[in-house]
């Protein structure tokens, strides 16, 4: 009889210098994990829609957006996922600053490879039983928006992808990130803007009954969109 064979542990590093991230991604892959190297938040956005991750490790000094802000969304939208900070800033505010994010491990360069791998080791052994909090869930499988009551609200396909992109990217997306996102090339980027303004409409209309629990979408003028609750995503990388 066969044995199913144990999950290995999906590593992502984010780190812009080339070189340390080819050598981290090297090292980490011949333990045994299975590594990608990304070098900014975007690539991580791409990385982890493609295929999900158990851990992240995240360096702060990043360039467009910095470890401190994309350790703090991604804990809000995938509670689940393990944290690891490794940086050359050695300050303690800056290490205080890093758990508040809700970072599990906090390192500082230079880190011994061995040190690094037993620290993922330990990490992925916690968060197998890590339970999302009681909190709004999208669930990008059955394309259900489920309430902090349990209660599951019907989504079509552009609406769980509209809340999927507002939840990975901070709870904000601007009009022009949104429509490069979920716009059609086949259309005007005017278009598409109204277009994205009736997808938002109907979703708030459907969901009006219960704003009551939290749930809220803003249009901050001249800006964008804005989640006013945060929301975890189950079953990122389901084919929609």
């Amino acid at each position: 009889m066969s044995m199913a064979c144990p999950h290995v542990a999906s590593v992502i590093v984010v780190e812009d210098n080339e070189t340390l991230q080819e050598e981290l991604v090297l090292f980490l892959s011949e333990e045994g994990f299975d590594v990608r190297g990304v070098g900014s938040g975007e690539e991580l956005n791409q990385a982890i829609q493609a295929r999900s991750a158990d851990i992240l490790i995240l360096d702060l000094n990043l360039p467009v957006e910095d470890g401190i802000s994309i350790a703090r969304r991604i804990r809000n939208a995938l509670p689940t996922v393990g944290i690891i900070i490794l940086t050359a800033r050695v300050r303690s505010t800056d290490r205080l600053e890093g758990y508040a994010t809700g970072a599990d491990v906090y390192l500082t360069k230079p880190t011994r490879p061995e040190e690094l791998v037993a620290v993922v080791n330990n990490l992925f052994g916690r968060i197998g039983s890590a339970t999302p909090p009681v909190q709004w869930q999208l669930d990008m499988t059955t394309l259900a928006l489920i309430t902090p009551s349990g209660s599951e609200i019907k989504l079509t396909g552009g609406e769980a992808l509209l809340l999927k992109a507002l939840a990975l990217n901070g709870q904000f997306m601007d009009h022009a990130a949104l429509v490069a996102r979920l716009g059609d090339a086949d259309y005007s980027e005017k278009t598409n803007k109204a277009r994205m303004e009736v997808l938002i409409s109907r979703l708030r209309t459907k969901l009006a009954p219960h704003v009551g629990l939290g749930f809220d979408i803003k249009a901050l003028r001249g800006r964008g969109y804005q989640l006013g609750f945060l929301l975890v995503v189950k079953n990122l990388n389901a084919s929609r």
